[in-house]
């Protein structure tokens, strides 16, 4: 049972690495693809600048809208490698989790052992405790008080005196 648990925690734990690579590497293209949008805007920029530098005009607020959707996919990258932190801690915080489930049932398994040898020592105590008066012609079991062999019908102070004359 135990090794069907461990496979099972295996195969679980080879699931979740799976499913946050998976996550992790839909995460990485999207900043992979930001990370293409800046460079083509920075092209885009770069070719805006070098058309007014060849014609020597200034600088106006199209070069501005162009460095506003840089600084716009630099805040993506920001906010997707955020996503990604937050995917490691939320299947760091189910590991440990499921670290301390096992702690527990581990510990839960102890005291149920614990409980069931406490109850096997019971048992032989109770066990090495004598059993009563015995019939000392045929050894069968009396109880207190019982004038007579419910076995052999000897009485019992008679069938314990013959028993004791036989063996002395």
């Amino acid at each position: 049972m135990a090794f069907l648990d461990k496979l099972g925690e295996l195969a679980k734990t080879a699931a979740d690495k799976a499913n946050d690579s998976l996550e992790i590497n839909r995460i990485n293209s999207d900043i992979n693809m930001q990370k293409d949008n800046i460079q083509e805007y920075q092209r885009q920029l770069g070719q805006y600048y070098w058309a007014k530098f060849v014609v020597g005009e200034r600088l106006e607020e199209e070069a501005m809208a162009i460095c506003d959707k840089i600084v716009a996919a630099k805040d993506q990258i920001k906010q997707l490698e955020a996503e990604i932190e937050q995917v490691k801690a939320s299947r760091e915080a189910q590991r440990a989790e499921r670290a301390e489930q096992k702690r527990r049932e581990a510990a839960r398994e102890a005291a149920e052992k614990a409980a069931e040898t406490a109850q096997e020592v019971e048992i032989l105590d109770a066990a090495d405790q004598p059993m009563g008066k015995f019939c000392g012609v045929c050894g069968a079991p009396m109880t207190e008080g019982q004038k007579f062999c419910s076995n052999c019908g000897s009485a019992a102070e008679k069938a314990n005196e013959d028993k004791t004359d036989a063996n002395g």
